[in-house]
């Protein structure tokens, strides 16, 4: 057998073999569920892009200036901006393709073969499939109302574009995680494009229009993106080779914690097992349940502001009110960030776990609850579009922003929390670093609405607060380091705090 239809069986049984296919039936049941309903709906979205974009109100580009081919020019001003954020949102979520390419390495397999199996497997990413179940139906209408040169160009120039971008973030991803520079000249570019487009210096509509529309008005540009795949590829595939050695994978390393576990998180490292662990305290003790569950009953609440005439085009209560849908467990939980783990603090001190992995793991529980919190959320765009584009703007500024100051002053509460009692009219734990923790969570964010909103207007405003939680969430692994080290000065006087209590 080809070595490397050896590897394909292996990789296949080692995902067979994992505990994400051993579940109880009910999870697999709600997972696929859930990835259906997901899919259905992207087709859906796919399947009336056209009348959406239709509707786009461009009086520039209209049926009488270019024909049936206005709506792909529509649709072509906003692509650029797409893929800008469909950039950003795989740099955090997408995971690079893994491989225990170690038992391999002494095997007459061409490391090379290792390496082209490792590229082609990322193809299969969630994150470019999700792209296809919302164009392909699009792409069946282009061809229909369209030349065949000019739809094919255009479809293959956005496919092009779809694996480039996966393969430029792969490389991006595995070199910013050894060299900083990198890391601080996304973020550099990523702060100058904002700028550039905020203060109009740009226009990226008019932009992305001619790059896109070129695509179909001159079928052959299409071979540019196709070579920016190439380079792509072979600029990993040269990277990944000159790695793959195991004089550099088989380096002495500290002995790690090794927690088990069968929860999708648990396929996530340390990180994502600690966070698990974390979900399963929250459900097994009254307090922190009771607070999971007042969050749910609090998703609620903007039916008190969002279908009331009272408060129609009030963006200032719209913003409060979003602050508190998506924020409110970070919020209850997190004002008790040690309080909870009071009882054993001496065991957090002493397990080996770095300071940075523990706060990283209750960064990602609160921004798990958050985001579910947020798309439980987005039936509210019925009251209208701008409450949608508030919940998610509110809701980049919480987890970009307003989540570190909750670890912060979380932290520096070192009062032993009662786990058996309920939360309501319960003020165990409540000290001056929670009523402290309120100005800049409830009315930092308001401050900075309201001074957008002078100079740009209310939606200005909101996107204001936008932009600086993305920011502010592209620099997560250095706020979560200097949290990490405050800890590590503070640690013997908050474990002494909680010895005697």
């Amino acid at each position: 057998m080809n070595p490397l239809l050896y590897i394909i069986t292996f990789d296949f049984k080692e995902s067979k073999r994992s505990s994400l296919w051993h579940r109880k039936l009910i999870v697999n049941l709600f997972l696929i569920f859930t990835f259906l309903y997901l899919a259905v709906n992207l087709l859906l979205l796919g399947v009336f892009l056209d009348d959406i974009l239709i509707k786009v109100p461009f009086e520039d580009i209209d049926y009488n200036t270019y024909g049936t081919s206005f709506v792909l020019r529509r649709l072509n001003q906003f692509l650029l901006y797409y893929f800008f954020i469909d950039f950003i949102i795989r740099y955090f979520m997408q995971k690079l393709p893994a491989m225990a390419v170690q038992p391999y390495l002494h095997l007459p397999i061409k490391r090379s073969s290792l390496v082209h199996f490792m590229l082609v497997k990322s193809i299969w990413s969630p994150f470019n499939l999700l792209h296809f179940l919302i164009f392909i139906p699009f792409m069946v209408e282009l061809f229909e109302n369209l030349t065949f040169s000019e739809s094919l160009g255009w479809s293959i120039g956005f496919t092009s574009i779809v694996f480039a971008s996966n393969y430029f973030l792969l490389l991006l991803k595995r070199t910013s995680d050894i060299d900083t520079r990198v890391y601080i000249g996304l973020l550099v570019s990523l702060v100058s494009i904002i700028a550039l487009d905020w203060f109009d210096l740009v226009d990226f509509l008019a932009l992305s229009g001619w790059l896109f529309n070129s695509l179909f008005l001159h079928p052959l540009s299409a071979l540019i993106p196709v070579v920016l795949i190439a380079a792509a590829y072979l600029a990993n595939f040269n990277y990944l080779k000159g790695n793959m050695y195991l004089s550099k994978l088989s380096k002495d390393k500290k002995t790690a914690v090794t927690y088990t576990g069968k929860g999708i998180l648990s396929r996530f490292g340390l990180v994502g097992r600690l966070t698990e662990l974390e979900f399963k305290f929250i459900w097994r003790n009254k307090r922190p349940r009771s607070v999971l569950m007042i969050t749910l009953l609090f998703l609620g609440y903007g039916l008190l502001v969002f279908p009331n005439p009272e408060y129609e085009g009030n963006y200032l209560m719209y913003v409060l009110f979003s602050i508190i849908i998506t924020g409110m467990f970070m919020l209850n939980y997190g004002q008790y960030l040690l309080g909870w783990e009071g009882s054993h603090f001496d065991h957090v001190l002493t397990r080996n776990v770095s300071f940075k992995e523990y706060y990283m793991s209750k960064f990602l529980l609160f921004a798990i609850v958050s985001g579910a919190s947020m798309i439980l959320s987005i039936p509210y765009a019925y009251f209208g579009w701008e409450v949608l584009i508030v919940l998610f703007c509110v809701f980049l500024f919480n987890i970009g922003f307003s989540i570190h100051l909750v670890m912060f002053f979380g932290s520096m509460n070192p009062k032993k929390i009662d786990l058996s009692q309920s939360t309501v009219f319960n003020w165990q734990g409540v000290g001056a670093a929670q009523f402290l923790m309120m100005i800049p969570v409830l009315v930092l964010p308001m401050a900075i609405f309201g001074l957008g909103s002078l100079i740009w207007g209310s939606l200005g405003g909101v996107i204001l607060l936008g932009a600086i939680g993305l920011l502010a969430l592209a620099g997560t692994n250095y706020w979560i380091a200097l949290l990490a080290k405050w800890l590590t000065n503070q640690r013997y006087s908050i474990s002494n705090d909680f010895r005697n209590q």
